[in-house]
């Protein structure tokens, strides 16, 4: 295996996604989703969502907190109680499939295609205070109707 077994969008080649049954395809299709397993196998313990964004930096909360619910509600890791954080409690979470060989392989195998791709995406990203003054893309038309139904009359 290798790293050309992960598609140009991230998700897993047909050769990877073969050797995983077919819940663990969803689960590991996800570059990002990857990403959170790899840390969690790492840390010795559970980890937070808070610790999660430390080590996934450029990723919002928004962007972890959905891949791990997604990962959760697949039984792909289960929570293991909460911590104090600081805007309240913070869920606490491990790997259900820190045993699994198929599941290893495949993260050892996408682990340098995954980061590279993280960090070409916060690369790419512009600052959201500047959305509003991008002039529109010219190979873009901008098609105006008129609402009334009624056709405009010539001028002559």
């Amino acid at each position: 295996m290798s790293d050309a077994a992960v598609c140009a969008d991230g998700r897993l080649g047909d050769d990877l996604a073969v050797i995983l049954e077919p819940r663990l395809q969803d689960d590991l299709n996800h570059p990002t989703r990857r990403e959170v397993l790899r840390v969690l196998h790492s840390k010795s313990g559970a980890c937070g969502v808070t610790e999660l964004l430390h080590q996934l930096h450029p990723l919002s909360r928004a962007e972890v907190g959905y891949h791990v619910r997604v990962l959760k509600e697949a039984g792909s890791i289960v929570a293991d109680g909460t911590r104090p954080a600081l805007r309240g409690r913070d869920e606490v979470f491990r790997s259900a499939l820190s045993d699994d060989p198929e599941v290893l392989a495949v993260l050892a195998v996408t682990r340098q295609s995954d980061r590279e791709r993280r960090r070409g995406a916060h690369k790419n990203k512009s600052s959201g205070l500047l959305k509003m003054f991008r002039v529109p893309h010219p190979d873009r038309a901008i098609s105006l109707s008129i609402r009334s139904g009624r056709k405009a009359k010539s001028a002559e």
